[in-house]
Formats: structure tokens, sequence, C-alpha cells
């Protein structure tokens, strides 16, 4: 089988616009680092230490460390390389920035929310897609109310999410497991729901478009089933994020895309860091990276 080059590597796993722009990092990175093929962990915090001393901007730092991160993959892919550099590096933050991945709830813990029971049947199958949307595909409250009947493809079993100030358009899947529910509730409760002209996707009980106010009264009865931790749209939301890092194993720029995030430096903030030997070498040795 041919070994495919970078830039059809970078195509493969990237959007075009982000491929264009991590093909054209790394070939400034192999330019200015002739030996870079055989760089250790050191001459890569070296090489990013200087990026720092041109530009501060940790957006830019991160957008370049991980072009170069997928430089390492492509290596190894290829039979070049045995091991990968910088997997475990990051750019350091002020701890305010960080996640604290430690109060979100895990894949398994969200799946809880769905066994709640309304007395309502209409309501429940509401509830239940609507909940389906915020754990399955971590959608934001504001994306949720804006759903329109003609973003739901059934047939194909995939949902539009239309693009906003702060996050990116993006189509994604169902599971196979909502497909019924949203049926359901799409040909036989909405109708019997619906008091006005409208084609937005979720109605409240008053047959109106949702709020955002309205989709957080779906869980504030949840509360109780974690009654230490902060349960609300957002943080659901960041849970499924975090879990997509971390239990699926998807990476940075897979769930910078179902994220619907700008930069990536956003999604690099709910990766749970296991290299604390790795990290406290570069504090010791590079303190601004």
């Amino acid at each position: 089988m041919k070994t495919p080059t970078l830039e059809m590597f970078l195509n493969e796993m990237l959007t075009t616009k982000t491929a264009e722009s991590y093909l054209y990092t790394i070939n400034h990175f192999i330019k200015t680092n002739p030996k870079a093929k055989r760089y250790k962990f050191k001459e890569v915090v070296q090489y990013m230490e200087l990026v720092n001393q041109k530009q501060s901007n940790p957006q830019y730092r991160i957008r370049i460390l991980s072009a170069i991160k997928k430089y390492y993959d492509y290596l190894i892919i290829t039979g070049q390389r045995s091991d990968h550099p910088c997997k475990k590096l990051n750019i350091k933050r002020n701890s305010n920035q960080a996640i604290q991945t430690q109060d979100l709830f895990s894949s398994e813990e969200l799946e809880l929310l769905l066994q709640r029971e309304n007395r309502y049947w209409f309501l429940e199958l509401r509830n239940q897609v609507l909940l389906g949307l915020l754990i399955y595909q971590g959608l934001s409250s504001e994306e949720i109310i804006r759903l329109e009947l003609k973003n739901i493809d059934l047939d194909n079993g995939t949902i539009y999410v239309k693009a906003s100030k702060n996050l990116n358009r993006r189509t994604l899947e169902l599971k196979p497991k909502q497909i019924l529910p949203l049926s359901k509730y799409i040909d036989e409760v909405r109708p019997k729901m619906l008091m006005m002209k409208t084609d937005v996707l979720v109605l409240n009980k008053l047959g109106k478009p949702f709020t955002v106010d309205g989709v957080g009264s779906i869980i504030e009865p949840l509360k109780c089933l974690f009654p230490d931790r902060k349960l609300n749209p957002q943080t659901i939301r960041m849970s499924v994020i975090c879990n997509w890092l971390n239990e699926r194993k998807l990476t940075l720029e897979q769930t910078q895309e179902l994220a619907g995030h700008k930069w990536i430096g956003t999604t690099e903030k709910y990766i749970k860091s296991d290299a604390k030997n790795e990290r406290e070498l570069i504090n010791r040795y590079f303190p601004k990276l």
C-alpha cells in the first residue's frame, strides 16, 4: 500500500481549513528545524519556548503545538518513528482558566438522567428527546431552543446545529436509541402540543417554543441524583466534551469539531493530565510555557 503524504494524512484527519493551517505550520517547523524528525521531548519544549518569545498569545501557541503533534502522529503511522515526543505536552494556563474535570459527570452518570419519569407521557417523550441532545450531542441550551424540524434528518441519523456567535455550525450523528423517540415526538407528540405556527423542534407544555430557562427547568428535578455536585445544562455539556476526550479518547481536533469550539485551546482545557512528571519538568525549566 502506498504511503500517504503528510498532506493526505492531514486532509483525512482534519477539516480542509485546519489541514491547510497545520500543513503550513508543520512545513515551517521542519524548515527551521532540520532534525525535527528525531526530536525528543526536550527539543520540542525548547522550540515552543522560542514560539512563546515571539508570540505570547496562548491560543496561537496551542495551535502551533497541535500541528506539531499531528506531524509526529504522521511519522508514527508511516513507520518513521515508534514514539511520540510530545504527546502529553500541553500549554500552561492560568489556574482560573482550567476546567475542573473532577467535578464533571461520567457517561454512566449522565445516562441516569434519562431514567426520570413524568406523569404526562407526552412531556416524558419530549424530555427524553431534549435530554438526549444534551448528553449525547453535548448541545448548549441556546442551540437546543434554536433547532428546527428541518435540522433533524432521521433517514441519515444526523442533526444539523446552526452556527452562533460563540460556536461553529456542525452536523452530528444521532445515537440509534435517539431515532425512535425523535420520530415519535416529531410525528405524534409535537403536532398535538403545537399551539402556534412554528418550526421550532422543542415545545413547552403550552405548545410554544422552549426557552433557555425552560431547558434548565428540565434539569432542576434531577439535581437530587447528585446533591454534592453542580448539575445544569452547562455542566452536562462540559461533561460530554470531557468524556469525548478522556473516555472515548477522541483527538483534540475531533472533539473540537463535535463541540463546535472556534478555538482548539478551548477544547484542550478539558484534557485530564496524567503526565505530572513531564509537567513539572516544563515548569522547572520553561516556566513561560
